[in-house]
């Protein structure tokens, strides 16, 4: 393996997960094995120091004293000599002592030298057949207790017994053996344990950063699997199988609507310098002048339309963080809208009719120029469509608590075939002889429309108009305060 492959994995999280895990799983068992080693050492002391009282006070059973106190001995029957408390008798030491700690007998094995430790002021605690000491001869170290025995004359004297803690401090030391092998080893194999576990859990994240590394804007179908493991590596693949959703919606909006425009803005640009090519070729006269100006105007006109609702399109697009909703009357901007409009209108001498109920509530939540736009399209093409000394009716109702604006033409109308594309398709026209429309006006006004909520829905009158409804939620002071607007 390379040094830069290790490198890698040591970066990972895989690497880091294991390292928390066996620093954690570490600690536990070193606290563990603390803690059960305590107890343990300490349940066996007790038991080695319960043993040694029950032995020593098995013994002074056995002990035989004449009444001068001068000839002490054991009389031990065999089965005695055979106990184990947990000791083997020909390894137990004993000293009989007067109370003033004279030494009356003690056991062979006793060296001249060597005695069990004897306390002076031992008579006097209550709990002196308590009293346990440890001490060494030699090398080796011993445990003792102290027993108070009485002779048939009722002489006291205190029976010391020890024994050697070779088996219990052996005992001990395998245990810190067993124990201090097995717990690097214990954590070495968590470790390793971890660390599979680790990859095995972490290898849904792989294959969607490898999926991840494939998309790009070439191929933006593609999708990262869904792992089926109901947890958040799940719910990760399913967030970004979404954003993937939206990235290729959005790019592909993006191609049609960059490949579209860059049509339909060249259309009147091609047509505007064919028409100054034509215009120069040759002397004009006046009246072929003002033909070429007019027409070049009217591409002009179409080019800047364009080119604005372009604009507003991309701002659409890009959601409605950068717009501000607030209460709005829907009369004072269709009449902001009408009056912008009112140039165009009288041109073609059509009649703007307005039909409003002051009495009603008008007020909605919304963006006054996204608002404006939506009317200000509608209401173009009602302009551009109507025929000359035509009128245009503008009415505002309440039904059903909604708001509904009816904007009605009397122009040539939309067959129910049609009326879905004007709607929702960009540069979708029904002719491109009719008027010099772009095709974006109407779509701008469906994808505005549902920012706030609202719907629009078109009628086709007879024998012949448009009317076009756009219903709004209502709404009151009271809840304007509150309200953020719609999120998409």
């Amino acid at each position: 393996m390379s040094l830069i492959r290790l490198i890698k994995i040591f970066k990972g999280i895989r690497f880091r997960l294991t390292v928390v895990y066996s620093t954690l799983f570490g600690l536990f068992i070193c606290v563990f094995a603390y803690i059960i080693s305590s107890q343990y050492f300490q349940s066996g002391r007790e038991d080695f120091d319960s043993g040694l009282l029950n032995y020593a006070i098995d013994l002074s059973e056995y002990l035989e004293i004449d009444d001068s106190g001068l000839k002490i001995d054991f009389n031990l029957p065999q089965s005695e000599i055979k106990k184990a408390f947990p000791f083997i008798l020909n390894k137990t030491l004993y000293t009989v002592r007067s109370y003033d700690g004279s030494i009356l007998s003690k056991s062979k094995e006793l060296l001249q030298e060597a005695d069990i430790p004897f306390d002076s002021y031992l008579p006097s605690y209550e709990d002196y057949t308590h009293r346990f000491v440890t001490f060494q001869i030699g090398s080796e170290e011993f445990r003792g207790v102290n027993v108070k025995i009485t002779n048939d004359a009722g002489r006291e004297m205190i029976l010391q017994v020890a024994a050697s803690l070779s088996t219990l401090i052996e005992r001990e030391r395998n245990h810190l053996i067993i124990t201090f092998l097995m717990v690097p080893i214990l954590i070495i194999t968590s470790s390793f344990i971890a660390f599979l576990i680790a990859g095995n859990a972490l290898a849904p994240i792989k294959v969607l950063t490898d999926t991840a590394n494939m998309i790009a804007a070439s191929n933006l179908s593609l999708r990262v699997p869904i792992a089926n493991t109901d947890d958040e590596v799940e719910e990760l693949s399913k967030t970004l199988n979404t954003l993937l959703d939206r990235l290729e919606t959005s790019f592909k909006a993006q191609e049609n609507f960059v490949a579209n425009a860059s049509h339909q803005i060249n259309t009147p640009l091609a047509i505007m310098k064919g028409e100054l090519d034509v215009l120069e070729s040759k002397g004009r006269t006046l009246e072929e002048h003002k033909r070429f100006h007019k027409s070049l105007r009217e591409e002009l006109e179409r080019l800047v339309d364009l080119v604005k609702n372009m604009l507003l399109v991309s701002r659409v697009e890009s959601g409605l963080d950068s717009f501000v909703f607030h209460p709005l009357r829907l009369d004072d901007l269709l009449l902001n809208t009408s009056s912008r409009l009112n140039v165009k209108a009288r041109e073609k001498k059509i009649n703007i009719r307005f039909n409003i109920e002051e009495d009603h509530n008008m007020e909605v939540m919304g963006e006054k120029q996204l608002l404006e736009s939506l009317f200000e399209n509608i209401l173009d093409n009602a302009i551009k469509y109507s025929p000359v000394g035509s009128t245009i009716e503008l009415n505002i109702k309440n039904i059903d608590s909604k708001i509904e604006v009816w904007i009605q033409d009397e122009g040539p109308g939309i067959n129910e075939c049609d009326v879905q594309n004007i709607l929702n398709v960009r540069f979708h026209r029904i002719s491109p002889h009719i008027a010099s429309g772009t095709g974006i006006g109407l779509p701008i006004a469906q994808k505005i429309a549902q920012f706030h909520h609202a719907e629009i829905d078109y009628r086709k009158m007879e024998p012949h108009g448009s009317l076009f409804i756009i219903r709004f939620n209502a709404t009151s002071q009271q809840a304007t305060s509150s309200y953020q607007g719609p999120h998409t």
